[in-house]
C-alpha cells in the first residue's frame, strides 16, 4: 500500500472509535454521519487487506491490525500537535523550541550545562528540560514528547528500537559521607559493604539488577538494606547523616566530593561503568537545534574532570 493512501481524518476517527467502542458515539463526536464515518474505515480497511475493529459483546474493538495502526497513529496525533505548538511558539516570539529529557545521572552536570551553552549562542531557542527514568524517556520519545534525550540503554525497548550514539562511559564508586567509619580505611572490602543500608534509584530495575549481579558474582549475598529514592537532597541527606553508602557515577556528585561532604571509598572492586548515549526520534533526520546541543554535550563530556581528580580532592 502506499502512504498517500492513508487518510489522516480516518485514523484519527479510528482513535475515538476506540475510546468510545462504538462507531455511532464516534460519530457524534466528530460531528459526522455514521455512515460516512463507517464508509472511511472500510475504504481504509479495503487499501490495507486486512479489518482494523471487530464488533464484540461489549462493544467496537481493534483487532490486532487495529492495534498496530492506532499505536502508530497516537505518534503521527503527537507529532501533530508538537507541530502545532512549535508553529505558534514561532509565530508569537519568532523562537524554536527544542524538548530534552536525560537522567538524573547526567541532568545536573552535563544536560543543563550544555542546555545553558545552547542558549548563549542562540538567544532565540525556547528549551524545555525533562528529568527521567530511562523508561519514561523510552516512552517520551515514541510519543514525540521529546526530541533529544541523554539516558542509559533502554531496558523496555524493542530490539529494532534506535540505537542512539554513544556519549560518554562513566565511573561509578562507592560513595558515603566525609565521616562515615569506613572512609578512614585504607581499603574496604564487598563483603565490609554488604550490611551496610544502600541508597539506590528508585524505579531503575536494571540497575539494581546489575547492582546486585556484582555482589553474586562475588559470592555473597546482594545487600538487603536499600533506600530508594530519585530525590538528590534525600541522596545527599542520608549519606551525610546516616552511614549508608550509594554507587554512583562520580559526576552526579560531583560538587560535594570537591567539598569534601562526601567521599569515595577505597573498595577494592570495581563496579561496572555507566554507558549513555544521545537518542532522537529520528536518527536519520536530526534536527538542526538537536545537533547544536549534541555538540555542546559532547564538548562538555571531554572538558570534564578525571575519575581520580575527584578521588584526590576526596
Amino acid at each position: 500500500m502506499n502512504i498517500r493512501h492513508f487518510n489522516l481524518g480516518t485514523m484519527l476517527h479510528c482513535l475515538e472509535i476506540e475510546q468510545k467502542r462504538s462507531i455511532n458515539a464516534a460519530a457524534r463526536a466528530q460531528d459526522i454521519s455514521q455512515p460516512s464515518l463507517s464508509r472511511s474505515v472500510r475504504t481504509m480497511e479495503d487499501a490495507l487487506g486486512v479489518p482494523l475493529f471487530r464488533r464484540t459483546p461489549s462493544g467496537v474493538e481493534p483487532t490486532p491490525f487495529g492495534d498496530t495502526l492506532l499505536y502508530h497513529t497516537r505518534i503521527v496525533q503527537s507529532e501533530l500537535q508538537r507541530c502545532l505548538h512549535d508553529i505558534e511558539e514561532r509565530r508569537k516570539s519568532g523562537r524554536g523550541t527544542l524538548q530534552v529529557g536525560a537522567t538524573p545521572g547526567v541532568v545536573g552536570w552535563l544536560v543543563t550545562p550544555a542546555v545553558l551553552d545552547l542558549l548563549r549562542s542562540d538567544e532565540e531557542v525556547n528549551v524545555g528540560l525533562n528529568e527521567a527514568l530511562p523508561d519514561d524517556l523510552w516512552s517520551s520519545l515514541q510519543r514525540g514528547a521529546v526530541d533529544l534525550c541523554v539516558s542509559t540503554p533502554f531496558p523496555s525497548a524493542p530490539a529494532d528500537a534506535p540505537a542512539g550514539v554513544p556519549l560518554l562511559r562513566e565511573p561509578t564508586r562507592v560513595v558515603a559521607g566525609a565521616r562515615h567509619p569506613l572512609a578512614r580505611h585504607k581499603r574496604v572490602t564487598l563483603a565490609d559493604l554488604c550490611g551496610l543500608r544502600w541508597v539506590l534509584p528508585a524505579g531503575a530495575q536494571g540497575w539494581q539488577q546489575r547492582f546486585e549481579q556484582e555482589f553474586q558474582a562475588a559470592g555473597l549475598a546482594p545487600p538487603a538494606r536499600i533506600f530508594a529514592t530519585n530525590s538528590y537532597l534525600a541522596l545527599r541527606q542520608m549519606l551525610t547523616q546516616t552511614d549508608s553508602v550509594a554507587l554512583l557515577p562520580l559526576d552526579y556528585v560531583s560538587q560535594d566530593l570537591r567539598a569534601r561532604a562526601l567521599r569515595v571509598l577505597p573498595v577494592a572492586h570495581r563496579f561496572a561503568e555507566m554507558e549513555y548515549r544521545v537518542y532522537v526520534k529520528r536518527e536519520d533526520q536530526v534536527p538542526a537545534l538537536a545537533a547544536r546541543l549534541i555538540e555542546h554535550l559532547r564538548a562538555r563530556v571531554a572538558a570534564r574532570p578525571t575519575v581520580s581528580s575527584y578521588a584526590s580532592r576526596a
